[in-house]
Order: C-alpha cells, then sequence, then structure tokens
C-alpha cells in the first residue's frame, strides 16, 4: 500500500484505477479492505482513494485525538497531499460521520456526498457508550468476530471476511474509546441541510445497528433520498457489492 504524509500521519491508502476521484472511509473496527470489493468494480475513468483512518489499519502516528472535526481535518491533509482539489465522498458508518463533517467543512472540495449506514447526527445513543464493550472488543478475537457478524450477517464466511476481522481487531484501543466522546457530542443535525452537493444516503433493510429510523433521519436533515437494500445489513458493500456499486455509480450522482 501506499503511504503518504498528511498533516500528523503517515496514511496508507487504496489507489486503483485512473481519472475522477473517489475517496472512500471506512468504518470503526475496519480498514479500508472494506472498501475492496468496490475498488475491484470500479468503472472505467474513476480513481478510488480509501485511506486507513487515524488509529486504524496501517495509518500511523497522530496524537491521540479522535473528534471528529480532527478526523476530518485528516482527510483535508490526505486531500491535499495527493493534489486531490475536488473529488467524490463515500462515508460508511464512523467514515460516513467524517463525511459529513467535512462537507460541512470544506464544501467547496467534493463533488458530490455518498453516505452509507449512517452515523447517529445527534448523538450517540448512550446504550452504545460503553467503554468496557470497546475493550473486549479489542482483547477477544471471537467477541469481535461475533459482533461484526451480527451487524454484517450477510457478508461471506470465507478468507477476506477472516481477514477483514484480524484487520479490524489490530485498531488502536484508543481509537475505540476515543470515539464514545467523539461520537456523544457530535451532534451537527439539521445543520447538514445547508450541504448542497448531490447526495444520497444507502442502508441496509436488515440494519439494526444504524439503519431504521437513524438512516432516514439522516436522509431528512440532508434533503435527499434514502436508498435502502433489502436482505442487507450494516456493510451493502461487503454482503451484496454487486447492487451496492451499481446504486453507487447509477443513482448516487458520482460526478
Amino acid at each position: 500500500m501506499p503511504t503518504v504524509r498528511a498533516g500528523d500521519l503517515d496514511v496508507c491508502y487504496l489507489d486503483v484505477g485512473s481519472g475522477s476521484p473517489v475517496v472512500l472511509l471506512h468504518g470503526n473496527w475496519a480498514t479500508s479492505s472494506w472498501w475492496e470489493p468496490v475498488l475491484e468494480r470500479l468503472p472505467a475513468g474513476r480513481r478510488g482513494l480509501a485511506p486507513d483512518l487515524r488509529g486504524r489499519g496501517l495509518t500511523t502516528g497522530g496524537s491521540n485525538d479522535h473528534s471528529i472535526p480532527t478526523y476530518a481535518s485528516d482527510l483535508r491533509a490526505f486531500a491535499d497531499e495527493l493534489g486531490l482539489e475536488r473529488f467524490a465522498l463515500v462515508g460508511h458508518s464512523l467514515g460516513s460521520a467524517v463525511a459529513m463533517q467535512f462537507a460541512l467543512a470544506w464544501p467547496t472540495r467534493l463533488t458530490s456526498l455518498v453516505v452509507v449506514s449512517p452515523a447517529w447526527i445527534d448523538g450517540m445513543p448512550a446504550s452504545y457508550a460503553v467503554a468496557d464493550r470497546q475493550r473486549q472488543l479489542k482483547d477477544d478475537p471471537a467477541f469481535l468476530a461475533m459482533a461484526l457478524r451480527a451487524i454484517v450477517p450477510g457478508a461471506p464466511d470465507d478468507d477476506r471476511w477472516r481477514r477483514l476481522v484480524r484487520e479490524g481487531g489490530a485498531q488502536d484501543l484508543d481509537a475505540a474509546l476515543g470515539l464514545i466522546p467523539a461520537l456523544t457530542e457530535w451532534r451537527p443535525g439539521d445543520r447538514l441541510g445547508t450541504i448542497a452537493v448531490p447526495r444520497v444516503v444507502i442502508t441496509g433493510a436488515l440494519d439494526a445497528f444504524t439503519g431504521g429510523l437513524n438512516a432516514a433521519r439522516v436522509a431528512q436533515a440532508l434533503g435527499c433520498e434514502l436508498v435502502t437494500m433489502e436482505g442487507v445489513g450494516h456493510g451493502p458493500m461487503l454482503e451484496a457489492p454487486d447492487r451496492f456499486t451499481r446504486i453507487l455509480w447509477e443513482r448516487a450522482a458520482i460526478a
């Protein structure tokens, strides 16, 4: 994987294809590898870039600051170093919060915004703000595997899935614990309505984690279409990659 110095990080990233850039941001307890099925289906004329976020994957460095604005600033530094003046942005779960925050802070840098399995925009519910659960996810690989399978039920149980679980388990514990106050305090709410680039929300009908009413709330705040994928949970790019990529390129207004 190539690496670029971006701010206080050495960011490792996947870089596939050439043409109009699309940046893809992964979620918590995950890495850029979650975007492999999308990058494998990249249309001609597109360049897909998927960085490992702070505290995850092969990205190194950085202070112990895991606020959503800090993650958005990391993305800006990454884009600046690669000379990406304007790009389409796709964010999954935690990555969706980073993407929405980036769109609020630097709207002229984006050509479109795709929010997948969206994070909570009125603060993370208290039921998920449990530090001991994050420690257990880090300390117990079997528990992490069970937890990820519960929210991504349709991902094939193959070598790739097992690798993704291992990569996710290597995440810094500080990054997981730091997200508890970060996501609890991050409350952009209806300010998201100021984002004017083409945008869409994609959710899985089986996503009991951030789907349902939460996904509808995010689409309402963004003032955009909500696309619900039947038979899919929290990881549509892994569970139904062909359908997901069709939606991404045909309905998500990526310019």
